[in-house]
Formats: C-alpha cells, sequence, structure tokens
C-alpha cells in the first residue's frame, strides 16, 4: 500500500488538559521533515471533562473539532464517533460519516447529534435526552480525518439521592419499656454507597441516644438505582414521654431525613407544663391556706377584748 505523498512528514499528537480540569484538548499536527514548525492538522477539544447530573436530567458532553481545511486529507471528508466504557465493558453509542451523511446508532436509547452546527461548526457534542442510572461512565469521543485521529475522554457521573420511607407509619402508641421494630427503606439512589443512621429527639428537643440497627444488604433495581433498609429495635423505656424518631440517609447527592413521632403513654416523671401547673397549684393553695389562717386568728384576739369590756 503506498503511502500519500502528504503523509510524508514528521507527525506529532499532544493531549492537553487543563489545570482545573475543566478542558481537554487533543491535537494532530504536521511538520515537514527537517523542520521545527508543526502545523495543527486537527484538533478535538472538550470543556465539559467532568460532568454530574440527576436522574431524568437532559446532558450534553461537549465534544467541537476543527480541521485544517487547507489539508489534502480534509477533502476526504470527517467521521465523529462517541463510544462508552464502564467497568471494562465498552459500546458503540453512535458513528456518523460526514462524507456520507450516514449515521450507525447504538443501542444507547436517546442519544443524539446536532448534524447542523456538527458540518457548520464542528460541533459533535453528544445530547442524552433523559440520564439514567445505567449512563454513568467514561465517553470517548474521536473524530477521524483518512489516515489521522484524535479523541478526548468526559466523564459522566449520575447522582440521585434516596427517597426514605419509615413503617409502619405512624407509629403505635407504646408503653414504657415496649420495643418497636421500626424500619426505614431507602430507594431509588446511585451511585453506591449509602450511609443510613437514626437519631432521636424527646419533647424537649434533646437528642437521645439509640441502640444499634441492623443495615440489609443493597438490592439493585431495573432501572439501575439501588434500595436498601435499615431496621430499628427500639426500646422505649429511656425516651420519656416520647418525641421524634428520624431515619437519615447520607449520600454523595445530599443528606436526606424522614420523621415520624413517637407516643409514650402512661409515663410516670412528669413534664415540664405538668410540673409548672403543680408548681401553681401549691402556690394557690399556700395562698388560701395563709389566708384563712389569718382570718382564723383575726377573729380568736377579738374574743378576749369584748369579755374585758
Amino acid at each position: 500500500m503506498l503511502c500519500p505523498a502528504h503523509l510524508q512528514a514528521d507527525w506529532l499528537s499532544a493531549t492537553i488538559l487543563g489545570l482545573d480540569g475543566g478542558l481537554a484538548l487533543s491535537t494532530v499536527a504536521r511538520a515537514a521533515t527537517a523542520t521545527i514548525h508543526p502545523h495543527v492538522v486537527l484538533s478535538v477539544l472538550t470543556e465539559t471533562v467532568s460532568v454530574r447530573c440527576g436522574l431524568g436530567e437532559p446532558v450534553l458532553l461537549d465534544c467541537r473539532f476543527w480541521a485544517d481545511p487547507s489539508s489534502p486529507l480534509s477533502a476526504g471528508g470527517f467521521a465523529v464517533e462517541w463510544r462508552y466504557q464502564f467497568r471494562g465493558q465498552g459500546r458503540l453509542v453512535l458513528a456518523y460519516d460526514g462524507k456520507t451523511d450516514r449515521l450507525a446508532p447504538g443501542p444507547l436509547e436517546g442519544a443524539a447529534l446536532d448534524f447542523a452546527g456538527l458540518h457548520a461548526a464542528g460541533n459533535a457534542s453528544l445530547v442524552l435526552q433523559e440520564a439514567e442510572a445505567r449512563h454513568s461512565g467514561t465517553y470517548i469521543c474521536a473524530v477521524h480525518l483518512p489516515h489521522l485521529l484524535a479523541q478526548v475522554t468526559v466523564e459522566l457521573e449520575v447522582v440521585e439521592p434516596p427517597s426514605l420511607s419509615i413503617s409502619p407509619s405512624p407509629l403505635p402508641l407504646a408503653a414504657p419499656g415496649q420495643v418497636l421494630s421500626v424500619r426505614c427503606e431507602a430507594s431509588g439512589f446511585t451511585p453506591l454507597p449509602l450511609e443510613l443512621s437514626w437519631e432521636f429527639l424527646g419533647a424537649d428537643g434533646a437528642p437521645a441516644a439509640l441502640g444499634e440497627a441492623s443495615l440489609s444488604g443493597h438490592r439493585e433495581a431495573w432501572d439501575g438505582t439501588y434500595s436498601q433498609s435499615s431496621l430499628l429495635q427500639l426500646d422505649t423505656s429511656a425516651l420519656g414521654r416520647g418525641g421524634g424518631l428520624v431515619c437519615v440517609a447520607r449520600h454523595r447527592g445530599g443528606t436526606r431525613r424522614s420523621k415520624v413521632a413517637l407516643e409514650v403513654i402512661g409515663f410516670s416523671a412528669p413534664s415540664i407544663q405538668d410540673s409548672m401547673a403543680m408548681v401553681g397549684m401549691a402556690l394557690l393553695l399556700y395562698g388560701i391556706i395563709t389566708l384563712a389562717f389569718r382570718n382564723i386568728t383575726g377573729s380568736d384576739g377579738a374574743r378576749p377584748k369584748e369579755k374585758d369590756q
């Protein structure tokens, strides 16, 4: 196979990453033999090296390219290919031949290119209509000219915090010393891991210590999201008159809380309101007794004076 005359040169390839991780550039340059002045023939750029989004959100993976129109290689047309890699597995997202205007779609539904922008401005950005958990991974944007290739990579992370539910809800009335089984279910989150814990706030707002809860394993749903549950054996003997029971989920997508009220009936110790009422009643009784005593004392002191007269 004969090599085209234009390829008889020194070829240089370079990849440049921005200091803040927000830009990546890949270039292919040609330098005439025995010269030190390379000339860029093809360059590919992205300003979204790392993208983070939530479930169901539209996603734009930026990729733009420039090809030297004066190069004979540009006359042969260009091709764009997006590929996806995750956990060692790779697959084609889509491929487009700009010379024949043919698109080869991959198995990833909802992936598209802006073909008008692709030909007019070299905009090869990939658009995902709705982000799913399975879309997280590494995306490779590769641009081909005849005999040349330049590519950049984009990391996409789909992050969704969990939805929480506590059962039973509402909690039943409890007696002092009774043990309640309470479950907190976290669902619809991605990625792993997740931290589940319990908090208890007394009637006065003070936190109280709780025993250890048992944690289930992760379960993966059909859409690639995960669920996990925590089971708490709640001993009410040290919880006073009750308060609020809170399930706390800490995740990369944020912290979520779900709260239910707990009421302990038949608790012997008086509340603050009860104590204040008892003090008020005692003062009232003291005042009545004091007034009655003074009246009695005054009546007894007046009788001897009448006898003396």
